[in-house]
Parts: structure tokens; sequence; C-alpha cells
């Protein structure tokens, strides 16, 4: 008998061999279904974590639609506010931003803009990156933008790795045209510091040409 013929006879008696150990098959089987669950486990507080995150940063948007001023320290008790809502064990940032439509420059433009922590705060050349998730407006209408940033470590590294979760959410003041920022140096709370635009009748007050200086800082985090 040659030797094709004993390895072809060898892979019929493989393949038709139904005897089998139900100790060896067991501890397969287990191994498959303790990676199973696991892996299941750490996609759904992915998952779960992420919702978590979505949930707080609404809260927090919403939160400052019904205001009618807020400060920096406001924005600060915010992001301790979302700390505790998520749960994170990583520092994370809040950051708030109102933003108008300036019609002639055929533009959003940062009204005022501050972050927690040592996050900068936004500007006018930097959300012109970020329009397509702002809803179209009126012109020298606002609304505020608040941005939130945590990072998720997963539990076990099955297929994911640490990454950041960031949210992006838009909305409208609620009993204002806009929502006033107190820089508490003596001046009164605004809702924006251009002085071209008027924000008391969401219209400009000189039907001149909006400019803004997309150099200077805007109101920074501490």
């Amino acid at each position: 008998m040659s030797l094709y013929t004993r390895l072809k006879l060898r892979r019929h008696d493989f393949l038709t061999d139904t005897s089998g150990s139900v100790p060896t098959e067991g501890v397969l089987a287990s191994v498959f279904l303790i990676w199973w669950y696991i892996a299941s486990f750490q996609f759904f507080d992915a998952f779960r974590q992420k919702n978590v995150n979505l949930k707080a940063a609404y809260t927090i948007a919403d939160m400052i639609s019904r205001e009618g001023e807020i400060d920096g320290n406001y924005v600060e008790g915010l992001n301790t506010l979302f700390d505790y809502l998520t749960f994170s064990r990583r520092p994370t940032w809040v950051r708030a931003t109102s933003v108008i439509w300036d019609d002639d420059d055929n533009r959003f433009e940062v009204a005022w803009s501050y972050a927690s922590g040592s996050t900068p705060g936004e500007t006018t050349s930097g959300i012109q990156a970020k329009t397509s998730k702002i809803p179209v407006m009126p012109a020298s209408d606002s609304v505020i933008v608040v941005e939130t940033n945590m990072a998720y470590e997963p539990i076990f590294s099955i297929g994911l790795n640490a990454h950041w979760y960031t949210t992006f959410i838009a909305t409208r003041p609620r009993f204002a045209s806009c929502v006033r920022f107190n820089l508490h140096d003596g001046t009164e709370p605004a809702c924006t510091y251009d002085a071209d635009i008027d924000m008391s009748d969401n219209d400009h007050d000189d039907g001149s040409p909006t400019t803004t200086d997309d150099t200077e800082d805007p109101i920074g985090g501490t």
C-alpha cells in the first residue's frame, strides 16, 4: 500500500470518527464561553459609559439654556457635576460657548467661551470646523454650544482600546435671546463682546459689517 493511500485512509478515518473526550471538549468549550462572556461585558460597559456621558452632557446643556447669566465658577461647577454623573476616574473638562450667526460675514462667530480647568476656550476660527453640527440660525441669533470630554479605559483588553468620549451639543437659550457671561471685572454681564452686535433685539446696531478679531483669545479656563 502506497504512502498516499495510507494517508487517504487515515484522513477518512479521522473525518468519520465520532469518538471523543468529554473533559477535553468541555475545556475547549469553556475557554470560548469565558472569552465570549468577558467580551460581551466589556462592550456592554463601553456603550453604557457612552450613554451615561451623553446624558450628562445634555443635562449640563439644558441647565445652561435655562440661565440668564453665568460665569466661570458656574462652568467649573458644571464640570464637578459632570464628574459626579459619569463616575469618571480620569480628569474631564466642560466647555460652554455662546455662538452667534453673523449674516454680514456669513459665518458663525464666538461671542464668549469658557472651558473648565486648563482647557482653552473656543475661538471664532476654531468654530468654523464644527459648523456642520450647529443648526441654521437667523441673523445675530445665538445658541449655547456645550462640549464635554472624558477618557474611557476598558476593564479588559479585548477588542477595545482606551479612547475619548467627546460630545458637542448646540441648544438655544430658553428664556432670553442669549445667555450673558459675567467677567467679574466691573463690566456689565454681556451676551457678546463684539461691540458691532446688539443682541438685545437680535440685530446689528449700526448696520455695518461685523468684524471679529480671531487672534484675540476667548475667555479661557483658569
